[in-house]
């Protein structure tokens, strides 16, 4: 029922945005699925130079993971309400993970950690948490200061159900944390992080989390939800009184990505759905004749306003700033170490389901090189029939049906290059075919978007980098997706030996599989008092946050 409802929604906002509209989801808009976003994130209190890793859990409100937004949106906010940092998260069964690195231009303070969906915001409700960050070329730590605010450190909060070996470790010591407790109890989707406690406590933050059901949003102002991917909503101008209703819309990335295609509703607006948006720019064209007679506008989504937020002061004594000179020096080592240290980036292959079925591809090196591409295609590719007419090229492939009807002989074929659709043939026919690597053909009628081709040409060149020059085509940067990582993970029984490990951070694990029996990681030359920390959600839709110590000497 609640499924239905959402794409209710989604038809009424992609159709129109009337009063209508408006007043029927206003009445019905309490009776629709709420979300809300507990966020796990690894310290309260980071340095520049250092890096917070996160992962967010999106609930429904019956406390389950949502199957409803597939993505999430995390912002650090500055005292004066300006974003510093925005990123979009890729939401999978409700959860999702990133990071970022907290670099030199961010000054000291204390800054407001946000995290939320679009479809959250009807409600101004979101993942509300303060976190202090201590920039050392604006911060004079050798001045002695004192406040009240600053408490001592909090006793132990160890938890039987984290079993370690032992409660003590030598420097660069291998640790074994048990999780058999975890994986009969509590069987659900958790996220870990291992680090040295600090020997103070920030007043930054009073409980785990904070997502309260706030007031509706104003009314007129409605959010939709993002039920397949990243949402990207634009709007059509006419520069004359030319129709701004059903318009053909095409949106591109790059050669990874085939090309989308929209129709404007009566508004002149458009949306287009992205699954897996890999890339911080877009690019839109109108697929008309009259083209030039429009202007494309995207409509961003708004960051968080919110006039009341509270930070709290917070000001270091001098056993804090000596405890902090110590950090600063240890993330200096590892930062220099870092081209050894590296993430890996895991990218997921993107499957091409247009072409994968029914294509043929000529790979040109495999044939004699013509010097433009009419030629290669009239030499090379088999039943193609390139035509001109008032100046205007058009390619029509022969599709494998024995007899063409009228209705359809004269219907263009689609040609896309690395990834762009080509509107104006024009403008490629003399191409330098030397560039080009392979060209695949669909010799069937296809329905793409919302529009008919006879047949398909992909034509991908070497670069994948061909960017037609119309002014028709219009790029827009936008938030790209978190990439998925595997963290770094450092060892000491057979490699890194000669490395230095001066790790204050000793593990993050966005995503904890509670049939794994145990996990392991290494200690670092650093000592101290470090703190296991699990937080997640079990089956049932329960908070699950536990604790537990350890020392390094």
């Amino acid at each position: 029922m609640k499924k239905i409802i959402f794409i209710i929604i989604t038809f009424l906002f992609t159709r129109s945005f009337s009063q209508l509209n408006y007043a029927l989801i206003s009445e019905n808009i309490e009776r629709l699925p709420k979300e809300q976003i507990h966020l796990h994130y690894n310290n309260e209190f980071l340095l520049t130079g250092e890096t917070l890793y996160y992962k967010a859990y999106c609930l429904d409100d019956t406390d389950k993971f949502s199957s409803y937004s597939k993505i999430a949106y995390l912002e650090l906010k500055s005292s004066n309400n300006k974003t510093i940092i925005k990123q979009k998260i890729n939401l999978k069964n409700g959860g999702g993970s990133g990071d970022f690195f907290i670099n030199t231009t961010i000054k000291t303070g204390v800054y407001k950690l946000l995290c939320y969906t679009q479809w959250m915001k009807n409600y101004k409700s979101y993942f509300e948490k303060n976190i202090f960050i201590l920039n050392p070329s604006s911060y004079k730590l050798t001045n002695k200061t004192t406040s009240k605010k600053v408490s001592p450190i909090l006793p132990p909060l160890n938890n039987s159900n984290l079993v370690l070996t032992k409660s003590t470790y030598k420097k660069r010591e291998k640790v074994t944390l048990n999780l058999k407790k975890i994986s009969s109890k509590y069987q659900g989707d958790y996220s870990i992080s291992i680090k040295r406690k600090n020997n103070f406590h920030l007043p930054l933050n009073k409980s785990i989390s904070n997502f309260k059901l706030k007031n509706k949003t104003p009314k007129n102002i409605f959010y939709l939800p993002e039920l397949r991917g990243a949402l990207i909503h634009g709007k059509i101008n006419a520069r004359d009184s030319s129709n701004i209703s059903g318009l053909r819309i095409a949106l591109s990335i790059n050669s990874n990505h085939l090309p989308l295609i929209a129709t404007t509703n009566n508004s002149g607006e458009f949306y287009f759905n992205i699954t897996n948006l890999n890339a911080n720019k877009i690019y839109i064209q109108i697929l008309e004749s009259n083209s030039s007679n429009y202007e494309i506008k995207i409509i961003e989504n708004e960051n968080l306003k919110q006039k009341d937020f509270n930070y709290p002061t917070i000001k270091l004594n001098q056993k804090i700033i000596n405890d902090i000179e110590n950090r600063i020096l240890y993330s200096q080592i590892e930062n220099a170490y870092y081209s050894v240290k590296k993430d890996t980036l895991l990218t997921s292959q993107i499957k091409d389901f247009l072409l994968e079925n029914k294509k043929t591809t000529y790979k040109l090196d495999d044939y004699k090189r013509f010097k433009t591409l009419k030629e290669t295609l009239i030499e090379i590719i088999e039943k193609i029939n390139i035509s001109k007419k008032n100046n205007q090229y058009t390619i029509s492939i022969q599709t494998t049906n024995a007899i063409e009807t009228s209705n359809i002989s004269n219907i263009p074929s689609l040609l896309i290059v690395d990834g762009h659709i080509i509107n104006n043939l024009k403008n490629f026919i003399d191409f330098d075919s030397r560039k080009i690597n392979t060209i695949s053909i669909i010799n069937d009628k296809y329905f793409y978007g919302y529009s008919m081709y006879k047949g398909i040409i992909y034509i991908e060149t070497f670069k994948k980098n061909y960017f037609p020059n119309y002014k028709e085509i219009k790029e827009f940067k936008v938030t790209e997706m978190q990439p998925q990582k595997k963290y770094f993970f450092q060892r000491h029984d057979i490699e890194n030996k000669r490395i230095p490990d001066f790790r204050s951070f000793l593990y993050w694990n966005p995503n904890i599989n509670t049939t794994q029996k145990e996990i392991t990681f290494y200690t670092s030359n650093v000592i101290g008092d470090f703190e296991i920390d699990l937080q997640g959600y079990s089956k049932e839709g329960k908070l699950i946050h536990l604790k537990q110590t350890f020392s390094v000497q």
